[in-house]
């Protein structure tokens, strides 16, 4: 072998290894319990495809489906179908179960069991250059005034808003490792306050995100990186942003009751849906 082939040799691994020492590693954190597990192959496939692609990432997929199995890149963590609204608004608490892996990690991102991503994203665009967090504008409410946004308005709830911001929509949440999971701590003990005293945010864990944001502007508005409703794209709707990751229709695959196993003739989700409806006009 001649030396010039050895040089390229040496060269090249050279590279391959400077690129893995500068990658930084993703944990994506992704709940499907009882029947949202019809959604995880479309989104692992198209986070595979889309999303970083340059850095390293490790999927970890809170589920009680028997469908779905560990390999290289994807940890199932059993978690119990807690029924509505617990399977969302006790997100914080899932994550905070493997805590001591998701700090070994540069960066955490959660995204919603229904979010499929249809266009390349990367790093710096999608978790800012500098910023510590990282929060999407809901697509429902970037267009509207602050007295239009559904904040918990309940001065005894934890999620209550003192100082109205933006509308935050809950389907994406992420940022540093270890403020994020700072943040998962606060919200999780705020959320357990709020049950011990009978009170469930209006939009659950959304509210809670949401108070954490708007009632922090200050401190964190020079850290905290926000994404337009294009990440969050609802199947179907018309906005003014070039779709990047589309939130598909739950209507097509039994809608929001089948799915979380509510039952037909709860009013207070009835009510919700008319309030839901409304809001996309």
């Amino acid at each position: 072998m001649s030396l010039k082939i050895i040089l390229l040799i040496i060269l090249h691994i050279v590279i391959y290894w400077q690129r893995k020492i500068n990658q930084m590693k993703i944990a994506v954190l992704y709940i499907c319990t009882g029947k949202y597990d019809i959604f995880w192959s479309d989104f692992y496939c198209s986070t595979e495809k889309y999303f970083c692609v340059t850095e390293e990432k490790h999927y970890f997929v809170f589920t009680d489906s028997e469908s779905i199995a560990s390999s290289e890149n994807v940890s199932v963590i059993y978690q119990d179908n807690l029924g509505w609204p617990f399977n969302t608004l006790y997100r914080y608490k899932m994550f905070l179960r493997i805590k001591e892996q998701l700090v070994q990690f540069d960066k955490i991102v959660f995204f919603n069991g229904n979010c499929i991503i249809i266009d390349q994203i990367d790093f710096e665009v999608f978790f800012g250059c500098s910023a510590k967090l990282v929060a999407c504008q809901h697509p429902g409410f970037f267009d509207k005034n602050h007295d239009e946004y559904t904040y918990e308005k309940r001065e005894i709830s934890t999620a209550f808003i003192r100082n109205a911001w933006k509308y935050f929509a809950g389907g994406i949440n992420g940022g540093t490792s270890r403020l994020f999971l700072d943040v998962c701590q606060e919200l999780s003990e705020n959320i357990d306050n709020d049950l011990n005293r009978g009170i469930v945010a209006i939009w659950h864990d959304e509210s809670h995100w949401n108070a954490y944001l708007n009632n922090n502007y200050e401190e964190l508005k020079d850290r905290l990186h926000i994404l337009s409703p294009a990440y969050l794209y609802p199947d179907g709707w018309d906005l003014p942003f070039e779709k990047k990751i589309i939130l598909r229709d739950k209507t097509r695959h039994g809608g929001h009751d089948i799915l979380r196993g509510v039952a037909q003739n709860n009013s207070c989700n009835g009510i919700k849906k008319v309030l839901k409806k409304f809001i996309c006009r």
